[in-house]
């Protein structure tokens, strides 16, 4: 049962592998986005707790 399920999960990387040269630089230009706008947030949001004294 275990040794399907990670078989499985082999075929649609395998898969996916075949889609992304379709799909260009484009990938990595919304991992970029998606990391920096969490790090902006992150950085406000500590931003406000050391304003209010927090750790």
């Amino acid at each position: 049962m275990l040794r399907n399920f990670f078989e499985g999960l082999g075929d649609i990387f395998t898969a996916s592998f075949k889609i992304l040269p379709v799909i260009g630089d484009q990938v990595n230009r919304i991992f970029m986005l998606v990391i920096a706008s969490g790090l902006i947030y992150w950085v406000l949001q500590m931003r406000k707790h050391k304003a209010k004294g927090e750790k």
